[in-house]
């Protein structure tokens, strides 16, 4: 590429576009840090002590070395221009608890019941006591500022997720954190490890992608949520060079990649010569019935395959709340209204499971779009606040 073209308006606005590739191979510490300051020699000790943990954890599901996903969240952060050592700290230990918990439960045999449940909180609190003792040491030792490991461990605990929580749960911790400043750098943290793991779903089949999108999905309605709150009607009026604007904007486009790699794996199977009907069917939902605006329940007395729109967000959610028969329930209805709408096509199982992923996928990457781009746009009833309490109202989506 000549060095006229890369000094050129459209080329400079392609980089501010551009969707971020992961990195699939080990980032060394010098591309991340600079160890001659003593914040860089922080960095340097933690980036080691992850490093060595990580050896001992289970490669990723796509058979990459653990310790790629941790690297790739800093890196991202410093992507979007996040240079808080605190923050980078955090990010590389974002799962380190959790993955020493899940080590111990596995070497320990330890049971998923009531009492095993206590005995890995227990575990987890001397992990994260070890942790203070060693950073406290480290800091001491290079007179750094020892309020920055409190800080690095504040942001650990918020992004934890305990053995006893859902997934919701976990999430509505970082959200309702009364400290703003805690807040947001964990926010970040969640938005670039996100990004990571959407970016990594090769090893899932074509329904468990649908359901990490919708993780993600979850996440980035509340970020958006909490970006209004903090600019008000200017939201997407932010600079791009604004952190938190830009970590959650990169992390929308890999959600919105991915739902759309689902739709045309989904087409591959054979169900394009309806895809115009089910696009068409979405597009009345959203006019007819103020669609993607929220949460809406199924309206038993509609036939039009605009029905299949109606409770995406609901399935899901039972989904996420391991509530197995009422998602398993909702799926079976959707695939026997499929079986008889599209009596014609003669579909096999596999093809019908696939039209279902694709009217989600569709759907869902629209809720993603209007996220990034419409401003105070939110999914109304798709907070931490109403899924974590199970207060449910009847949304239109």
């Amino acid at each position: 590429m000549s060095k006229i073209i890369t000094k050129t308006p459209e080329y400079k606005q392609y980089q501010v576009l551009e969707h971020w590739k992961p990195v699939n191979e080990v980032i060394l510490v010098k591309e991340l840090s600079d160890s001659k300051n003593k914040w860089g020699s922080l960095f340097s000790y933690v980036y080691k002590k992850t490093k060595a943990a990580y050896y001992r954890f289970p490669d990723r599901r796509d058979g990459q070395d653990s310790f790629v996903h941790p690297l790739n969240l800093v890196w991202d952060l410093k992507r979007a221009k996040i240079d808080d050592y605190a923050t980078l700290c955090a990010g590389l230990l974002h799962d380190y608890v959790e993955e020493m918990v899940d080590l111990y439960k596995k070497e320990q045999k330890v049971q998923s019941d009531k009492e095993g449940i206590k005995e890995l909180d227990k575990y987890e609190l001397v992990i994260l006591q070890e942790l203070k003792e060693e950073l406290l040491q480290f800091c001491q030792s290079k007179k750094i500022e020892i309020s920055v490991v409190e800080e690095i461990l504040e942001l650990i605990k918020l992004l934890t997720r305990h053995k006893r929580h859902f997934y919701y749960r976990s999430i509505s911790e970082i959200f309702h954190c009364k400290d703003e400043k805690l807040k947001e750098k964990a926010i970040q943290i969640k938005l670039a490890d996100r990004i990571h793991n959407i970016q990594s779903l090769k090893s899932f089949d074509v329904h468990g992608q649908v359901y990490q999108c919708f993780k993600n999905l979850f996440i980035i309605n509340n970020a958006k949520k909490y970006l209004i709150d903090k600019y008000g009607e200017d939201t997407n009026r932010v600079s791009v060079n604004d952190p938190t604007q830009k970590v959650f904007i990169k992390c929308c486009k890999a959600t919105y990649d991915a739902y759309l790699n689902v739709c045309d794996n989904c087409i591959d199977k054979g169900i394009k010569p309806i895809r115009s009907m089910l696009q068409l069917a979405f597009r009345k939902f959203v006019s007819e019935k103020s669609g993607l605006w929220a949460v809406t329940k199924l309206d038993e007395k509609e036939f039009h395959p605009m029905r299949l729109y109606y409770e995406i967000v609901r399935k899901y959610d039972a989904r996420l709340h391991q509530e197995k028969e009422r998602f398993d329930q909702m799926q079976k209805s959707e695939m026997e209204y499929c079986r008889k709408f599209f009596a014609d096509f003669n579909f096999t199982e596999d093809q019908l499971q696939a039209i279902i992923d694709y009217k989600d996928a569709y759907a869902l990457k629209e809720v993603v779009a209007r996220l990034l781009y419409k401003r105070r746009y939110t999914v109304s009833g798709f907070g931490c606040s109403d899924l974590c309490s199970r207060r449910m109202v009847c949304m239109k989506i």
